[in-house]
């Protein structure tokens, strides 16, 4: 079983291993048995194989969000990625995270300056590629900078895994992940909305950083305004991802989706917040931090101040379920790829990534009535009517 970390192929002193797709569009280390010197290191560091447990069995857990209201409505959530990767540029570090370029392929890439961490906000639902990134974000270290690293907790356990020491300049932060799709599977919805529209897509989110949530946004060549649908279940590829169907078969066999977590801190939309603090502002999202080792507790002290927070519990934080178990794979997943490939995306878009009209329509009158009241006023006479 393998997760497409990566780790594996940096390591390599031969140079024998490189990362090709499979027949679904998953990133894959190929080995070049000419090349290769058997030195049996790409299998002794293989997270996935011998994944490391070393962080708090019991984090410290918060739901907090930026008190700069401009910046927490520019981020997918309560803005603590952005705040902790500023805080370390502002100390003379780097900053990598994932990011989709100029043609929307996702990739992990290195920010310096403030400006360069644009692109690295916001939720990416496809697995980015690693590329050489483990090996810069080592050269960082060796040179003494602070580094800090966010992604999926494989992600992270590969990096930790192809550096094999710790780091005291090395902070990192894994995500809750629910899996991963592909990046040939979002071209493929990328042209399905080309040739819906004729128009090039020329920017694309995964989130509605206006609302707190999911929501397709779309931005066509010829206009400065997206096209937004109303949720998940409106776009193709977002309610495959939401129901599990398109996930690489690592995801549900998911050795980092537990206590201890990879990460020095682990960063998550705190749903159901108000379920827990009834008078907190949720307008701009609000994010679960869970503080999983020394150096984590150390960053978090460090930016704290700059927040709005409340101490919660690893129970309630476990109410998002990927905190501690895995994805269930859905029937469907055996299929999916097949469909895709043999029939093509669109017949998919009709069919199995189409969600039943009941539930659109269900989603299109919530995300009105949001539009509507705001999503505070709705939340508080819910809880007035429990």
């Amino acid at each position: 079983m393998c997760s497409g970390c990566a780790a594996c192929q940096q390591a390599c002193p031969a140079g024998a291993l490189t990362m090709v797709t499979d027949e679904e569009g998953f990133l894959f280390p190929d080995k070049d048995l000419s090349t290769c010197i058997e030195c049996g290191l790409c299998e002794r560091i293989c997270p996935f194989s011998s994944p490391d447990y070393s962080n708090f069995e019991k984090p410290a857990i918060f739901a907090t969000y930026l008190r700069q209201q401009n910046e927490r409505e520019r981020s997918s959530s309560g803005g603590l990625f952005y705040l902790i990767a500023e805080h370390v540029i502002e100390n003379g570090g780097t900053v990598y995270g994932a990011a989709l370029d100029e043609n929307l392929q996702c990739h992990h890439q290195k920010a310096e300056t403030i400006r360069e961490l644009e692109p690295l906000r916001s939720s990416k639902y496809v697995q980015s590629a690693i590329e050489d990134v483990y090996i810069q974000v080592k050269q960082d270290l060796r040179e003494g900078r602070l580094v800090y690293f966010s992604g999926t907790p494989c992600q992270v356990a590969g990096l930790k895994a192809f550096l094999r020491k710790k780091y005291n300049n090395l902070v990192t932060s894994d995500l809750i992940c629910h899996g991963v799709p592909n990046q040939m599977l979002f071209n493929d919805h990328l042209q399905y909305l080309e040739n819906k529209t004729g128009k090039k897509v020329v920017a694309y989110k995964f989130r509605d950083d206006e609302n707190w949530g999911g929501c397709e946004s779309a931005f066509y060549a010829d206009s400065q305004t997206p096209v937004k649908l109303p949720g998940y279940h409106s776009s193709p590829f977002l309610y495959g991802f939401i129901k599990g169907m398109t996930f690489r078969y690592s995801c549900y066999n998911c050795k980092f989706a537990r206590l201890p977590r990879q990460g020095d801190i682990t960063l998550a939309d705190f749903w159901g917040v108000l379920d827990v603090f009834p008078d907190i502002d949720v307008k701009g999202g609000v994010s679960m931090i869970a503080v999983n080792s020394e150096l984590g507790s150390k960053i978090w002290n460090s930016v704290k101040g700059k927040t709005v927070y409340r101490e919660s519990t690893v129970d309630i934080a476990a109410r998002n379920h990927n905190f501690t178990k895995v994805s269930p794979m859905p029937p469907e997943r055996a299929d999916v790829y097949r469909i895709v490939r043999e029939k093509g995306y669109p017949f998919a878009a009709r069919t199995i990534f189409r969600a039943p009209v009941r539930l659109r329509a269900s989603f299109a009158i919530k995300a009105f009535i949001r539009r509507l009241f705001g999503f505070n006023n709705i939340q508080k006479i819910k809880n007035l009517l429990k």
